[in-house]
């Protein structure tokens, strides 16, 4: 089982640039969502009467999912950096919606929210996702991501 921390390289809620997530730890893995597919998901989800903030929490709460959904069987701790202050309640339970899909037994003590330094292993990796030097493990789609927002 593995401990991990999780970061973000490009803000969801900014739509005219890539998102990576990654995390680190024993393991790594990262995706990458497309401006492009960011835009497209925040007009569909707009036209459901969602916020403009909303949005961009709902986009990066369903890039966790689909970043750790395939690894959550060997996960034990998930530390989240706090990229939106405030709305972690919100994020924590999305994430557990689903990821309990697939793990029933998963507690809410397992993820935690708090700063992940530019010196984490997970900076790195996501990082260097955003900037291209690195192959992300799954590029997202607009069906990918709607599909768990």
């Amino acid at each position: 089982m593995h401990n991990i921390e999780v970061d973000q390289s490009g803000r969801t809620d900014v739509l005219t640039n890539d998102t990576a997530l990654a995390f680190s730890d024993g393991i790594q893995a990262a995706i990458l969502i497309p401006a492009s597919v960011k835009r497209q998901c925040y007009w569909q989800l707009k036209k459901t009467g969602l916020r403009k903030r909303l949005i961009g929490i709902r986009l990066f709460a369903a890039g966790l999912v689909l970043l750790l959904k395939p690894h959550i069987t060997t996960l034990e701790l998930i530390i989240i950096d706090q990229e939106y202050e405030g709305w972690e309640p919100t994020i924590k339970e999305h994430l557990l919606r689903h990821l309990r899909r697939e793990r029933p037994g998963m507690s809410s003590q397992q993820i935690i929210f708090q700063r992940i330094g530019k010196g984490a292993q997970a900076h790195s990796v996501a990082l260097d996702t955003y900037r291209g030097n690195r192959e992300p493990n799954q590029r997202i789609s607009v069906e990918e991501l709607l599909a768990v927002c």
